[in-house]
């Protein structure tokens, strides 16, 4: 956020009037963070010595992520006077600053270490020399030319101790240089300590790249220990997501289990160190205010001629063997007006819910995703076999259920779903209330066989019927159960429907539908039944459509 100049000069005019004593560094620190699905709420806290008179405190180690413009300010011990901001031009971070020692202090000590490392294979390395020089030695003092005068007793005398000094110097050597090796093995690991090292303090200088600077002015009558709050909210640079798992227990009570956490990831150009975490269900960043409703004005005019067809022009197809019934491969437009174990506890009492955990928690910016395990919360579930033959070739296993948990599921993107331990799907959640109902898919049944087919079509003078105003149509569905257990089953399908009285559709079904409109979704159909093991479903849909003389069918 950027203020207006006339606003920095301002407050740079009432800084600068001011006859300051001193200039005291605020080092502050982020200690509580609430993270909501695309927002964070921040508290970041220093303490402080105020001696009498007035001063300025200096910050310069806040982000540029921090929305200025929700900044709240809480101080004690003094009186605030003014505030200034400066977003560009801060001062680099001092050289004595606690987290800068402390990154340097490592690389101190690892670069000492790296050294001990260094002298002690260069000590065994001596070894090593010093024996091969030995060696060297013992190889000349049997070379030289004065022995030939000894006698073969004091020759055999010589030999010996050349070959047992030999030996043992040259054992000397070969042990000095595997010490050596392996002294030098240690620098591998070494070395990488280093570079983290390196990288930790390359972090903080990070954390410097983008902040802003911000002085403030105050005066204090008392001298004593001062505190500064400082809360903030940052937008788009930290986020949660519930991290969720569905296990369903199948068997004569079937039971549902949710496995919850969340994972939280932040990008806000500091790192979050030992901080308390609260995480809320409630979204910010949504639209808060309803929509408007426009006025809406209808009006006549003369139809235009429409484009001769054939007759088989009358029926659009699709490759599921729908027939006319299937929407048309070109959607009408519509045009509709824009829309302006870890230990943790949970609070309900309001809208959403919140969820502090006890233990601090430290995410660094950027690459970190902090994974949160929670708790398992169980249900009752029915589960049947969903079938919808226009569409699929195989029914799913489908779980209903209730949302009877402490609050709202948040949406979630690549569930992993499992049925009695075992992985079986992978699938989008999406939101859903207190109390509210819904059914989750646990993949595919595959020995649950599907078929549809049009055994009769008659399209204007095509068929049986020579009237150029009619089509009939009719359609079997199958369904075979192949597995060793009895399904209750739910079959959905589908026949058009119209709010023109000129347009009748007429239809028939054998045997009888458990359901019309489904949801309220008109011409949709549903059959419920239980599906023994081995058991065929025959079921036969018929349907008219009649139209008058003249007209075309869209």
């Amino acid at each position: 956020m950027r203020f207006s100049l006339s606003l920095l000069s301002l407050l740079a005019s009432s800084v600068a009037s001011l006859a300051w004593a001193d200039d005291i560094t605020v080092n502050s620190q982020v200690t509580e963070v609430t993270v909501y699905p695309e927002v964070a709420a921040i508290t970041r806290r220093a303490e402080f010595d105020l001696p009498i008179g007035q001063h300025r405190l200096i910050l310069s180690n806040i982000p540029y992520s921090a929305d200025l413009e929700t900044l709240q300010l809480d101080l004690t011990g003094a009186r605030q006077t003014a505030l200034l901001f400066r977003e560009d031009g801060a001062p680099p971070r001092r050289a004595d600053d606690p987290e800068v020692l402390a990154a340097e202090a490592v690389i101190k000590e690892v670069e000492a270490r790296i050294q001990a490392v260094r002298d002690e294979a260069s000590r065994a390395e001596s070894d090593a020399a010093a024996a091969q020089t030995a060696i060297g030695f013992l190889q000349q003092l049997g070379s030289n030319e004065g022995l030939a005068e000894a006698g073969a007793e004091a020759l055999r005398d010589i030999t010996r101790m050349i070959a047992t000094e030999a030996g043992a110097a040259g054992k000397q050597a070969l042990e000095a240089q595997i010490r050596a090796r392996a002294i030098e093995d240690q620098l591998e690991d070494l070395a990488e300590e280093l570079k983290d090292a390196e990288q930790a303090l390359a972090a903080v200088a990070l954390q410097d790249a983008n902040r802003y600077y911000l002085v403030v002015a105050v005066d204090v009558t008392q001298a004593g220990p001062g505190a500064l709050e400082l809360n903030y909210f940052t937008s788009g640079y930290a986020s949660s997501q519930p991290s969720y798992e569905w296990h369903l227990t199948t068997g004569e009570a079937p039971e549902l289990e949710l496995k919850r956490g969340f994972d939280v990831w932040q990008a806000t150009g500091e790192n979050w160190n030992g901080v308390d975490l609260t995480i809320s269900t409630l979204q910010p960043g949504e639209r808060g205010t309803p929509s408007h409703i426009n006025a809406q004005q209808r009006w006549l005019q003369d139809p235009r001629p429409e484009p001769k067809m054939r007759s088989q022009d009358f029926a659009t197809y699709d490759d599921s063997g729908a027939g006319f019934l299937a929407e048309p491969i070109v959607e009408p437009i519509i045009m509709e007006e824009a829309a302006g174990g870890v230990h943790w506890g949970a609070d309900t009492s309001g809208p959403g819910a919140t969820y502090h955990f006890s233990h601090s928690v430290s995410i660094v910016s950027g690459p970190d995703i902090l994974k949160l395990e929670m708790d398992s919360l169980t249900t009752e579930a029915e589960v049947l076999a969903v079938a919808v033959p226009m569409r699929d070739e195989t029914a799913y296993r489908v779980a209903k259920f209730t949302n009877d948990f402490d609050g709202d599921l948040l949406e979630s993107y690549r569930v992993p779903m499992f049925v009695d331990g075992k992985l079986v799907t992978f699938s989008k959640f999406e939101r859903l209330a207190v109390g509210q109902e819904a059914e989750l898919g646990f993949g595919a049944l595959h020995g649950l066989r599907l078929s549809r087919d049009v055994l009769q079509k008659s399209e204007g003078e095509r068929g049986v019927i020579s009237r150029s105003n009619q089509q009939q149509e009719v359609v079997e569905i199958s369904v075979e159960n192949l597995t060793g257990e009895t399904w209750p089953l739910r079959l959905l399908d589908r026949v058009p429907y119209s709010e023109q009285e000129e347009l009748e559709i007429t239809w028939t079904a054998q045997p009888s539908v458990s359901e019309a409109n489904v949801e309220k979704e008109r011409g949709i159909l549903a059959w419920e039944f239980d599906l023994a093991p081995g058991e065929d479903k025959l079921i036969r849909l018929e349907t008219t459509l009649s139209w008058p003389e003249g007209k075309l069918l869209r």
